[in-house]
């Protein structure tokens, strides 16, 4: 490594004696640049290579030192640049006047160069300080902001999971009555084509046609049943996609709209031996966000399936909606799995805390929840659990939200 850079230092005095006497003493220690004069001054501190500290003498003709320290402290180039006045002014009003502008230090004329180098020392060593501190305030801001994107990276792929897990669910249910109903076509087509053949061959008899007819009204009937049943599935999944992405507020019933949202993650429920019962009121309208609510819902469920259950266990997921006084709600979602240890109950709710660390298990379902929760649905989120007694989350809600609800980026 090559010897550390000398400070540089720039003297502002109008009287050559003055530049004589603090140069001689400064030049062996650091490198000094001397000017007799405000305008000399500015042009050397806005250069390209600033220097590390000025000593600026305050009675100069032209332009004074005051003049010089404010013009120097009102550009960010040599802002940070500590500034020493030299000065036969040593009354309380001068000193407090030139600390003010924003030097450092004043001393006072006849010049002692030994207590000039001293104070020089002394301001270098805090501006270094001070750069050091600047610099990994910098850097902490820099990686707070690439937090800052990770996290919403994360929070987004923590949604699009859960948009996936529905669009999966989806497809799923849509593919039974799909199923059926291209069975019932391929029935159709084939008793088509065998009526077709007789019919050609002259050997249709009136049984045959009678039994072509009941086969076909069965047939007809089940595929459009089972047309039906897909359209309203996609249908009810329209609707919650759209709540999802745009979060309206609009007035909903909420038993309906609870069938509707969590239909997509029944499959998976049932895919993992597990069980999912939902018992709300009938007749319980919301004016609220459908979105956010069935988000929520869906990473309570998604973390119940993921957490809650020991493996080869066949567990219970229940949803239960209670309507409470002052026009709020409550929605309790129990399963009768492992329970959560008291250690990590009071950190569920914490951005990237997980008991399964990995890149499915990033540790924000919970945080996006109690947000969601609590800035747009304007409620409540709480756990309860004993271990080995299963978990119940507690949301409580107005059926009514005001007009400061945040919608959701």
């Amino acid at each position: 490594m090559g010897a550390p850079t000398k400070a540089t230092i720039l003297i502002v005095d109008d009287t050559a004696d003055n530049l004589s006497l603090l140069s001689s003493h400064l030049k062996s220690i650091y490198t000094v640049k001397t000017v007799n004069n405000g305008d000399a001054a500015l042009r050397i501190a806005f250069s390209d290579q600033p220097p590390d500290l000025i000593l600026l003498d305050v009675m100069m003709p032209s332009m004074d030192g005051y003049e010089v320290c404010r013009r120097l402290k009102a550009d960010p180039r040599t802002r940070d640049v500590p500034v020493i006045f030299l000065t036969a002014r040593t009354s309380v009003e001068d000193e407090k006047f030139g600390l003010d502008l924003g030097a450092v230090d004043y001393i006072s004329k006849p010049i002692s160069p030994p207590i000039v180098l001293a104070r020089v020392k002394n301001h270098l060593s805090l501006k270094a300080t001070a750069d050091s501190l600047r610099a990994t305030v910098e850097e902490v801001r820099a990686a707070h902001s690439r937090l800052e994107e990770t996290q919403q990276h994360l929070i987004q792929t923590e949604k699009m999971a859960a948009l996936g897990l529905l669009v999966s669910g989806v497809a799923h249910e849509i593919n039974t009555p799909i199923g059926v109903a291209l069975t019932a076509v391929s029935h159709l087509s084939g008793l088509v084509e065998s009526l077709a053949s007789q019919f050609q061959n002259g050997a249709i008899r009136k049984s045959d046609l009678a039994r072509f007819l009941e086969n076909a009204r069965e047939g007809t009937l089940l595929v459009t049943t089972n047309i039906v049943r897909t359209a309203n599935l996609i249908q009810s999944f329209k609707q919650v996609v759209v709540d999802r992405a745009g979060s309206e507020r609009r007035v909903f019933d909420l038993k309906d709209y609870l069938s509707d949202a969590l239909f997509g993650l029944d499959p998976h429920l049932r895919e993992a031996g597990h069980s999912l019962t939902v018992s709300c009121p009938a007749g319980l309208t919301i004016d609220s966000h459908p979105g956010p609510l069935s988000e929520v819902l869906s990473i309570l469920i998604r973390n119940a399936v993921a957490h809650a259950f020991r493996p080869g266990q066949c567990g219970r997921v229940i949803l239960s909606v209670t309507p409470r006084e002052e026009d709020w709600v409550e929605l309790r979602l129990s399963d009768d799995g492992k329970g959560i240890d008291p250690e990590h109950l009071s950190k569920l709710f914490d951005p990237f805390f997980t008991t399964r660390r990995g890149i499915e298990f990033p540790g924000l379902g919970l945080y996006i929840a109690f947000n969601l929760v609590h800035q747009v649905l304007q409620g409540t989120i709480e756990v309860e659990s004993l271990s080995g007694g299963g978990a119940t989350f507690v949301v409580r809600m107005p059926r009514r939200v005001s007009a400061l609800a945040e919608a959701p980026a």
